[in-house]
């Protein structure tokens, strides 16, 4: 009975799976001569500056927005969990940017942040706040920091909702048994709220992590991983190695070390987490 599932799964996933790690062993290119090279894709990879600088973006880009889409996710699950006027509504549009294409996202940022006549820099100009149009994307310092604006625009309404439903199956007996102990109102997070959503952090953290690793198409779409390689991630690598080298070979390579790097990540991620983090341990 789970046959039809399985060949579908073997279809989609561990075939294109099989195919990249032996593309990622041979030389694939329309350009050159197909033959076998074994590691020697990854070796000329891993020993390219260009790699080692797209990884230590990526590297810093998940450091900067998976606390941040953590943080901001918790404050607005607790604003969204207060009832007030406009409340179902609010819920409902905030998860507009979440439900828009990650290339039509960055496309709708782009306007905004462009140097010439992007609407920021008109809105700033025309309230006085600035005297000359920011550069934003042809700054690097300014290019990374739109970069993470606009990934955690995206991301924000999925750990938002996530950690709302988490809140929402917190008893509240819990807190009312708080306060008559006399706990204040951060004792209370801190008591009852954070440990009653603690596994969907976890849940919610790991998910940003590889939605941070494998980031592509709004770096695409926004900055095309400018200026110069300022906000180029090993995913842009990897696609420009693949589609505008035409090397489908390193691409490939590439796209291998993604995947396990993202594997390390998890089991790393895992190992750290204390014993009962993600369920309550049985007694």
């Amino acid at each position: 009975m789970a046959a039809p599932v399985l060949l579908l799964v073997a279809l989609f996933t561990l075939y294109p799976v099989g195919r990249a790690l032996y593309q990622s062993l041979r030389i694939e290119s329309p350009i050159f001569r197909p033959r076998f090279v074994g590691l020697q894709n990854y070796r000329d990879v891993l020993s390219g500056l260009y790699f080692k600088d797209a990884a230590a973006t990526t590297l810093w880009f998940t450091a900067a927005t998976v606390p941040l889409l953590v943080v901001l996710g918790i404050m607005v699950a607790l604003l969204l969990n207060e009832s007030f006027v406009g409340n179902a509504v609010l819920r409902v549009g905030m998860l507009l940017p979440w439900a828009l294409p990650a290339t039509v996202t960055g496309l709708i940022w782009k306007w905004i942040f462009l140097d010439s006549w992007g609407a920021l820099n008109a809105g700033l100009y025309s309230v006085g706040l600035i005297d000359q149009y920011i550069p934003w994307l042809t700054t690097p310092e300014l290019a990374r920091l739109a970069v993470i604006v606009v990934f955690i625009w995206a991301q924000l309404p999925l750990v938002a909702i996530f950690l709302l439903a988490a809140l929402q199956a917190v008893p509240h007996d819990l807190y009312d048994s708080a306060a008559v102990d006399g706990a204040g109102v951060m004792q209370r997070f801190w008591q009852v709220t954070l440990p009653g959503v603690r596994p969907m952090l976890v849940i919610v953290a790991l998910y940003e992590v590889l939605m941070a690793i494998t980031n592509f198409d709004i770096v695409y779409s926004l900055t095309q991983g400018g200026p110069g390689t300022a906000t180029t991630v090993v995913t842009y690598f990897t696609w420009a190695e693949s589609f505008k080298k035409l090397d489908f070979g390193k691409g490939s390579a590439l796209a291998v070390l993604i995947a396990l790097g993202s594997l390390v990540v998890i089991l790393v991620l895992v190992r750290a987490i204390p014993r009962g983090a993600l369920v309550e341990e049985r007694r």
